[in-house]
């Protein structure tokens, strides 16, 4: 079993520690929940539900559905093996590849990961990284 030490840090990894430390400098920490990820597991901060569509008010049960159907968020923290596979793949195969970092936009699978309350009171959600669909953009601030 490889260790940590023994994998290539790539430009993205370099980038997303430097992101995090700068983050931390600025005294701006971008995980707040107390929730660490493991292994190969993301946290994720799913974007508000809409209770209201106009003047419709959305019943409780419905906007709960809602909630846990939600694919757009935002990446809070990742696991220290989060998108290896995807990264020794695409190192195997000269394939130039971009992977998600916190801060990121992503799209996530439906009604994937587990829902906990963080230490600030937000509802996050861990999930495999293999449930992160998509890459959406870079989060402002």
């Amino acid at each position: 079993m490889a260790t940590l030490a023994q994998h290539d840090t790539t430009a993205s990894e370099t980038v997303a520690f430097a992101n995090a430390a700068r983050r931390e400098r600025e005294g701006r920490p971008l995980n707040t929940s107390g929730i660490v990820p493991f292994d190969h597991r993301c946290l994720v901060l799913h974007d508000p539900v809409e209770t209201k569509i106009g003047s419709i008010i959305i019943p409780d049960n419905e906007a709960d559905k809602r909630k846990f159907a939600q694919t757009k968020a935002t990446v809070i923290a990742c696991g220290h093996m989060a998108f290896a596979e995807a990264r020794h793949d695409a190192r195997q195969f000269g394939v130039e590849a971009t992977f998600p970092e916190p801060g990121d936009r992503v799209l996530v699978g439906r009604y994937t990961g587990d829902t906990h309350k963080g230490a600030d009171g937000k509802e996050y959600v861990v999930l495999n990284d293999s449930d992160i669909i998509a890459f959406i953009g870079k989060s402002e601030g």
